[in-house]
């Protein structure tokens, strides 16, 4: 009985493994076909606008023109060897 339980075990897990691969043969060939589309469009002299959604913008000027950067947490530095209990 146990034998039976892993053998059924085994074939779901390969079933799936299989269902899993052929989905993501899908995903790619249609991927694939979507990128192909959007060459031909590009080399017939289109170019595709973006979504709002997509475009970043970058952080606006401060005062003077600078821009401040967000500031990094000091760096620690390694204690010398006595203060960590080296003899």
């Amino acid at each position: 009985m146990l034998a039976l339980a892993i053998n059924l075990l085994l074939a779901l897990a390969a079933v799936m493994a299989v269902l899993s691969l052929a989905d993501s043969a899908i995903k790619a060939r249609r991927a694939y076909g979507v990128l192909m589309h959007e060459k031909a469009v590009m080399n017939a002299g289109f170019i595709r606008q973006l979504a709002a959604g997509e475009v970043r913008l970058r952080a606006g000027a401060r005062l003077g023109g600078a821009v401040i950067l967000p500031r990094r947490a000091p760096m620690l530095r390694p204690l010398p060897a006595r203060a960590r209990g080296a003899a």
